[in-house]
């Protein structure tokens, strides 16, 4: 499926095509290093790999981007302009009727793990260059959070307060280290395609929420 390539316009180390036959070119090869990715480490994969996968010469890469590094850059790009377009539709959809708190918590689980799962690729190559490299995926993601506590603050029954969000912070922490190992490992009770994963977490998180003031 095709994918606006809007954002990347004067990312560095990206070529904007010039018509439409070089856009689908460039689709293919974004859709081939996530697909590789899901398999294999960045640092496994090389750009003829890339090329092959996406069934396109090395040179028809190189007339859009720089090298393998300019490439990734642009995987992230592409997936953090997803990730803000899916927290605000999230937001939307969380101030748009009143919710229980187990409701959002389910949910909450479930729109992780199938985020986790949908992008398994880059985002397990972005935490292991985290470890050298800025990863601008962690500076969205602790946007997200500074929007979801106090929703869920509110929606608790006791009342939102700082004792509470402080609870929330670590429950949602928890989740994430939940999904971060399965992603990095590859292993766990369950795997990321399985809905129980996602059913533990919420169960996790609610349980946590609601008697972690006790």
């Amino acid at each position: 499926m095709s994918e606006s390539l809007t954002v990347l316009a004067g990312h560095s180390g990206y070529s904007v095509p010039r018509n439409t036959r070089g856009m689908r070119t460039t689709q293919q090869l974004l859709e081939a290093g996530r697909r590789l990715l899901r398999r294999r480490f960045l640092d496994e994969v090389s750009i003829q790999e890339i090329c092959a996968s996406a069934n396109v010469t090395t040179g028809a890469f190189y007339k859009r981007f720089d090298g393998k590094e300019a490439y990734f850059k642009a995987l992230q790009t592409l997936l953090i302009a997803k990730l803000r377009e899916a927290t605000t539709a999230r937001m939307a959809e969380l101030d748009a009727r009143p919710w229980t708190l187990r409701e959002v918590t389910e949910v909450l689980a479930r729109n992780l793990r199938l985020w986790v799962c949908r992008n398994e690729g880059v985002l397990r190559a972005s935490l292991v260059e985290r470890a050298s490299t800025h990863d601008p995926i962690r500076a969205v993601n602790l946007e997200y959070v500074e929007q979801l506590v106090p929703r869920l603050a509110k929606m608790h029954p006791r009342g939102p307060s700082p004792e509470l969000e402080s609870v929330i912070r670590f429950a949602y922490q928890s989740m994430i280290g939940t999904l971060v190992f399965t992603l990095i490992n590859r292993t766990g009770s369950y795997a990321l395609t399985d809905r129980r994963l996602e059913q533990a977490m919420a169960k996790q998180f609610y349980l946590f929420v609601t008697q972690g003031l006790d």
